[in-house]
């Protein structure tokens, strides 16, 4: 009774303060600690977030990350403030691939084995690569994206492309692992004649565009159920306009 009346208290109360100040209060106890770093906790102080007229703005140069305060969607120049990377690499290395719920999944370019979760307002980040692989993610290769599932466990479906062939790999918030998932049979997504856009969400499914170089009949756009983390194909609309392509995008 008494954990379910904190975790009342935390949901409905604590999850209205800044995210600063909730990582301040998970000094308190490790009770403490421990509610407020679930993911119920993280998800409920979100939407609240969402719902508030002050948001955050974050711009990423070649030289600095600048962030500045949303009132009623306006930027408040005002606000303005200069933070650094957690990592120590050049800011013009640096790609924005997907974000959720205020974290940010970056790139850093010519390290194959650096794909980093970061929260900007904590400044707290998580290098999730495997290093198993000597090339975990290829940003001219590889699609990314992040999502929740009905568990509420945050997850990122990585589609990795080597020797022709793709490679479906999911990390889940939850565990803290990597699993590998099995792919459509029968395709040939992982060859140099097909490219992956980055991924949308839409009513709990992925989608991929995978368009052809040389054949616009060839092109699909590949779709993953993230309840089922099943995997299918679904044709792209044609269009006499369109051409195929010599070089990467």
């Amino acid at each position: 009774m008494q954990r379910l009346e904190f975790e009342m208290f935390a949901n409905e109360i604590l999850s209205r303060l800044p995210t600063k100040c909730v990582a301040r209060l998970r000094c308190v106890s490790k009770q403490w600690r421990y509610e407020l770093s679930s993911h119920l906790f993280a998800i409920t102080q979100y939407h609240r977030m969402a719902n508030n007229p002050y948001g955050k703005l974050i711009t990423l140069t070649k030289s600095s990350i600048v962030l500045h305060n949303l009132i009623s969607g306006k930027v408040d120049i005002s606000s303005r403030k200069i933070f650094s990377f957690p990592v120590d690499t050049c800011l013009s290395n640096l790609t924005i691939l997907a974000s959720e719920y205020g974290l940010l999944l970056i790139s850093i370019h010519w390290f194959p084995n650096e794909l980093i979760l970061w929260n900007p307002t904590t400044n707290q980040f998580l290098n999730l690569c495997d290093k198993k692989p000597r090339n975990f993610f290829d940003l001219r290769e590889d699609a990314v994206e992040i999502y929740i599932d009905s568990s509420n466990d945050l997850k990122i479906l990585l589609l990795q492309r080597r020797m022709d062939d793709v490679v479906p790999r999911v990390y889940s918030r939850n565990t803290c692992q990597w699993k590998t998932l099995t792919f459509l049979k029968g395709t040939d997504y992982g060859s140099s004649l097909y490219w992956l856009s980055s991924g949308t969400l839409c009513n709990n499914v992925l989608y991929f565009p995978s368009p052809h170089y040389w054949t616009p009949a060839k092109s699909y756009t590949i779709a993953f159920d993230v309840d089922s983390e099943t995997f299918s194909k679904v044709s792209i609309p044609q269009s006499t306009d369109v051409i195929g392509r010599q070089t990467n995008p």
